[in-house]
């Protein structure tokens, strides 16, 4: 039976960063997507777990409980606190998974440290031209958390965590039924804080994270063995063939339909697709 998840924090250069960890094994990294945190594995893990590896899930700095130090940081910025991180944890050699924003994070961990992870996942790889990015970006148009005059800050947080939802799955809508997931991810969102909220939507504000990340230029640079995953309806889909063409070392993996890490009764379909690449050759 596997050992319940345990919380934690460790110190970073600008702040404590914040850690669940579960199971025991090889060492194997979960960075989340934004704008959520480590909870977004809560059933990611017990399924890794299950498979023989210590799960560690970060929240990055600037998300969830982790420092909020980060405005404007680059992902190579954060991937060197979460190294930092590491070494607080002792961790000398391992794995490490992320997605959308997290799979440019872990691409800066094994380009910084090539020898600590010796392979990765890259989870919806951000692999756009500034079209497409633009074009994604578009989705969230007229939503901001500033105050205004008709109100619409008020439903902002609701507003803005069904749209990115429905970006991440296509099937989903808020309904009764579903009602603690909204909740859960609003929670979520409101953890960043206002500033880091207004730096994602506000074009005046300081720009960090992808919208500054050029990742056809960085990829050429991993030198670890990458799994390149996507989804049939994947937001980040349409540079899955871009990323795949510019990696040195990589093999590729598309699951069916939306993408399983929003759905938890598919949490083990991808947990196994990650303990497999992980054990293979």
């Amino acid at each position: 039976m596997t050992s319940p998840a345990r919380l934690g924090y460790v110190d970073g250069h600008h702040g404590q960063v914040h850690y669940t960890v579960q199971g025991e094994g090889p060492p194997v990294l979960l960075l989340h997507w934004a704008p959520s945190n480590a909870r977004q594995y809560e059933h990611v893990m017990p399924a890794l777990a299950a498979h023989g590896l210590r799960v560690i899930a970060f929240d990055l700095p600037g998300y969830g409980r982790s420092h909020k130090a980060t405005e404007g940081w680059s992902c190579a910025q954060m991937a060197a606190e979460i190294a930092v991180a590491c070494d607080a944890l002792e961790l000398p050699r391992g794995f490490a998974v992320g997605g959308h924003l997290s799979a440019a994070v872990v691409a800066e961990l094994a380009i910084l440290q090539p020898e600590r992870w010796p392979r990765i996942v890259l989870d919806g790889s951000p692999t756009l031209t500034p079209e497409q990015m633009a074009t994604l970006m578009s989705h969230f148009a007229g939503l901001s958390p500033l105050f205004t005059a008709s109100g619409s800050h008020k439903t902002f947080v609701w507003d803005m965590t069904e749209t990115f939802l429905s970006e991440w799955d296509p099937d989903y809508r808020a309904t009764p039924e579903n009602i603690a997931i909204q909740y859960g991810f609003m929670g979520d969102y409101l953890q960043m804080g206002y500033a880091a909220l207004r730096g994602y939507l506000d074009p005046a504000a300081p720009k960090g994270g992808l919208a500054t990340y050029r990742a056809m230029e960085r990829w050429p640079l991993v030198r670890s063995r990458v799994l390149a995953m996507t989804a049939e309806r994947e937001a980040l889909r349409p540079g899955h063939a871009a990323a795949v063409a510019l990696l040195r070392d990589v093999r590729e993996h598309c699951f069916p339909g939306s993408h399983p890490l929003m759905n938890p009764a598919r949490a083990g379909e991808y947990a196994g697709v990650i303990a497999a690449f992980l054990a293979g050759d």
